[in-house]
């Protein structure tokens, strides 16, 4: 939460979306387009959730921790982190809609 630059009390996190692996390694100009749209979206939804949240979701989805890496980091209990995890993932799930390309199959 410390490190990015803050807008109204809530961390800006577009500018690490350009720094992603997935964006790094695209070639073509649509489909670098169309993925950095993408994730502006969930980089700006991610910014939206409460702090605990965010940390959890930050240190599990973008950094790539263990819960029980993320538990120690935070000085949580992995119960907490995993809770944090769903509550955040089902916010989530709610704003951003479902990506073009994914099929209509449940």
């Amino acid at each position: 939460m410390a490190r990015p630059p803050h807008r109204d009390g809530r961390p800006e996190l577009g500018g690490a979306a350009f720094d992603t692996v997935i964006l790094q390694n695209l070639t073509d100009p649509a489909a670098y387009a169309n993925e950095l749209t993408e994730t502006l979206e969930l980089f700006t939804a991610i910014s939206r959730l409460p702090h605990r949240q965010l940390d959890v979701i930050v240190l599990r989805r973008l950094c790539g921790f263990t819960h029980e890496a993320a538990s120690a980091l935070l000085g949580t209990s992995l119960a907490a982190i995993r809770s944090d995890e769903r509550h955040a993932t089902r916010f989530l799930d709610s704003v951003i809609p479902p990506s073009s390309t994914e099929g209509t199959t449940p």
